[in-house]
């Protein structure tokens, strides 16, 4: 039985972080998009795009995983991800500040492997990971990005 393939996007956060989603849920890439500070807001999370008169917040990946004090993105590729929380609820927006345009990849099923204990901050967004070129790629699971879960999973980095 041959292995099923499905194709994802490869995102690079900078700091040498890369993960990927499914190829449904990343909608749109804007480059030079106009970013909104939010005043008190946590290093993660303190830029909102409005699109198409939503406003969506902007997730920087290092910042959540404790990379703060290493130099962050330029915030001029941002991407807009789909999710649902649940089948029967609606869709939700929401984006990620990424270093370089989105890869479209395909991703076999034996691929497929654990998180390696040095990747291991990675654990509490991952749905799964898989190997690509070498490098364990873990698979967000964006539903509990864009949840109020996010708030532990900062502290806890």
């Amino acid at each position: 039985m041959e292995a099923k393939t499905s194709r994802a996007w490869l995102l690079d956060f900078g700091n040498g972080l890369q993960a990927a989603v499914g190829n449904h849920e990343m909608w749109q890439v804007i480059l030079t998009p106009t970013l909104f500070d939010v005043p008190v807001a946590p290093t993660y999370c303190d830029h909102v795009l409005v699109f198409q008169g939503h406003v969506l917040p902007v997730v920087n990946i290092p910042n959540l995983l404790g990379y703060e004090l290493t130099p962050t993105v330029d915030k001029s590729v941002v991407g807009i991800a789909v999710f649902q929380d649940n089948p029967a609820n609606p869709i939700h927006y929401g984006c990620l500040l990424l270093a370089n345009m989105p890869q479209n990849i395909y991703v076999s099923d034996d691929s497929a492997c654990e998180l390696p204990i040095d990747k291991i901050y990675w654990e509490p967004l991952a749905i799964s990971s898989f190997s690509h070129n070498d490098e364990t790629i873990p698979i967000i699971n964006l539903a509990t990005l864009f949840s109020e879960k996010i708030v532990h999973i900062a502290r806890s980095n």
